[in-house]
């Protein structure tokens, strides 16, 4: 197995590798989708299928296939997650419009309906597609899918305010429900009108998991919405207090973590700083798309920086000093850990570099 703990020099990680290497996510993909979970290198089949991964595999796959790269294997990836997808809908009954989220290694479902999150991270795949039009993923398909699920946008719980910022990425991406994207996004900001005071500029009481999920969507309703300057505002504020309690002092950031020395817990108001690991791909790679968006709402310069700047958590430039991206084999470790790497490679975290690294195309 391919070790994940080369550490890389100060020139390499002056630059991001022009192109990922896609031999793990090839790994990982079957005819049903992308495996969820992995034994180091090693699709772990027990744990079967997640839509979360399949909506994420989805906006990969057409990215890359609309960009030329590597269009085969990202055909046949965004095929065969688009196709998850919609096997997973659910056309009758109360969870109308909603959709499963796990599936055995049978393909078998696991699940009555899906969680909020799970939702709108399928919405946001849906619009992706939708955006792209891709022969294996058509507009058409997509827009069904959509416009069937607005119906259960309402059915999510008011405090899941991660389902509401995936739901905005989607429906902006696909520019429908245009009235949904503005009521969801007046709902995040007023979260944080609600929370936030002279030194907690942030959406809750506490940053838990996928935060820059927050600001990225309300700089997104921003563009759309150019008129309510309330978002860009609270965007900017709280993406700036996300950077100023991440930063690590090696020019990138750390993700906020849930392990206190011994005890989990997530970063709350009443701490001085957040937890230090275990520090996961997936929020690494959502700070580098929120700068990227942040850049292209305001402008600002130091979002382009910190975009940049955020993507070499990956190749090094952490607390550790360690590569979590494999440049062999394109893996990904699962998480920094106060020990080193978790050498678990999954779907989520092969994926979140993937989703960094199509962002980053948008800064050229």
């Amino acid at each position: 197995m391919q070790t994940l703990t080369r550490r890389q020099t100060l020139p390499e990680l002056a630059q991001y590798p022009a192109q990922l290497r896609f031999g793990h996510l090839e790994n990982l993909l079957t005819e049903i989708g992308l495996w969820q979970h992995a034994k180091g290198s090693t699709p772990h089949e027990r744990h079967g299928y997640s839509i979360d991964d399949e909506a994420r595999g989805l906006i990969v796959g057409v990215n890359y296939w609309e960009a030329g790269v590597e269009a085969q294997l990202n055909e046949q990836l965004a095929r065969r997650c688009f196709r998850f997808i919609e096997g997973a809908a659910i056309k009758s009954g109360p969870s109308a419009g909603r959709y499963h989220n796990f599936c055995d290694r049978q393909g078998k479902w696991l699940d009555s309906v899906g969680t909020d999150d799970s939702f709108g991270r399928t919405l946001w795949g849906l619009g992706v597609a939708h955006k792209v039009d891709a022969p294996f993923a058509p507009r058409s398909s997509a827009e069904h899918l959509l416009r069937r699920s607005l119906q259960a946008i309402p059915m999510m719980d008011p405090h899941y305010l991660r389902a509401k910022a995936f739901v905005i990425l989607g429906l902006s991406a696909a520019r429908i429900a245009d009235e949904e994207i503005l009521t969801l996004a007046n709902a995040l900001a007023d979260s944080y009108e609600a929370c936030a005071d002279g030194g907690w500029h942030w959406f809750e009481d506490q940053m838990t998991y996928c935060n820059p999920r927050l600001p990225q969507a309300l700089f997104t309703a921003a563009r759309l919405f150019p008129a309510e300057n309330r978002f860009a505002r609270i965007a900017t504020e709280s993406l700036d207090f996300l950077l100023e309690k991440s930063r690590n002092g090696k020019g990138s950031y750390n993700p906020i973590g849930n392990l206190r020395l011994t005890e989990a817990g997530w970063f709350t108001r009443a701490d001085k700083t957040p937890p230090l690991f275990d520090q996961q791909p997936v929020d690494a790679g959502a700070l580098v798309e929120c700068c990227v968006e942040a850049w292209h709402a305001t402008g600002e310069p130091r979002f382009r920086l910190a975009a940049r700047a955020a993507f070499g958590w990956y190749l090094g430039n952490n607390v550790h000093g360690l590569a979590i991206y494999n440049s062999e084999t394109g893996g990904v470790a699962d998480a920094l850990t106060p020990g080193g790497l978790n050498f678990n490679q999954g779907a989520e975290s092969v994926l979140s570099v993937h989703l960094a690294h199509l962002a980053l195309q948008n800064l050229e």
